[in-house]
């Protein structure tokens, strides 16, 4: 353009100089470290908490859905809910089918019959498979569980048909089912225990229940029970998540501190596994 170069300047990025960023020193990493130990302290606790109120509520879940199971078997079997502790022997002049074996059918799957709190590695108390339930191996099906069925003998009005058909008093150990309505088997249904959370233990009562798998049955013994000290291995209320669920005869579901349930004694009125 009019014989003069017009100069085209470049503009080359410019290189922008940063001096290297300091590395941690060790005062400040063991600071860090003691910061997340300081937090780890204090939110443990609380995750532990909260994991246990979760576990505590998918349980409660779990016995609503037996107490449907319950209330279904009520209608097909005129108001009676299943009562007995084990598969009883084909031998027998009535060989009736545990409680579990009872609400099995009527039951959304062998996972409701397992406390959420209960993991598959603990093999004393974890169900897997129908055959834990409906099998005759007494190790398998009335040692297992993590559940169990109050076992106490009916008001003394109440008489019923045991495995031997005889007519006499009901008890779990003998007799197949018991009748719902209030003032036959239970005097008050809806202030029963029916199923509660419960493990095999041995020995002393301690808190937390402590469990093992071994000869039992799937019956609850409480501690203050004037039969207890005649079982050699019982299963007591267990309280693996902080507390104790427990379903009633009228299908609803309450937790309770287990300390207070293993101290109620028969004949008091604040006694909610009394039959009378």
């Amino acid at each position: 353009m009019n014989g003069q170069t017009r100069e085209i300047k470049r503009h080359t990025p410019g290189r922008i100089s940063a001096s290297p960023r300091p590395a941690f020193t060790l005062v400040e990493m063991l600071l860090v470290i003691a910061i997340m130990g300081i937090l780890v302290a204090i939110l443990s606790p609380s995750l532990i908490k909260t994991k246990l109120l979760a576990a505590g509520a998918a349980c409660g879940s779990n016995l609503r859905t037996l107490g449907i199971a319950a209330a279904t078997y009520q209608t097909v079997y005129r108001q009676y809910v299943p009562i007995c502790w084990k598969n009883l022997e084909p031998t027998y002049a009535h060989p009736w089918k545990s409680w579990r074996a009872g609400l099995l059918p009527f039951a959304p799957g062998v996972g409701a019959f397992n406390c959420a709190a209960v993991t598959a590695g603990n093999e004393a108390a974890f169900l897997r498979t129908e055959n834990d339930i409906t099998g005759m191996d007494w190790l398998g099906t009335s040692c297992a569980g993590s559940y169990g069925v109050m076992y106490q003998e009916s008001r003394a009005s109440f008489k019923t048909v045991n495995f031997n058909d005889v007519m006499a008093r009901g008890h779990p150990s003998w007799s197949q089912a018991y009748p719902a309505v209030a003032g036959m088997a239970w005097a008050d249904p809806a202030n029963s225990v029916y199923i509660a959370d419960a493990s095999l233990t041995s020995g002393p009562i301690t808190y937390p229940t402590q469990s093992y798998k071994g000869y039992g049955t799937s019956a609850i013994v409480p501690p203050s029970d004037p039969g207890y000290l005649d079982v050699i291995r019982a299963r007591r209320f267990s309280d693996r998540h902080n507390g104790t669920n427990c379903l009633f005869v009228d299908g609803h579901v309450s937790a309770f501190d287990t300390p207070k349930l293993d101290a109620m004694v028969t004949g008091q009125s604040d006694c909610i596994w009394d039959m009378n």
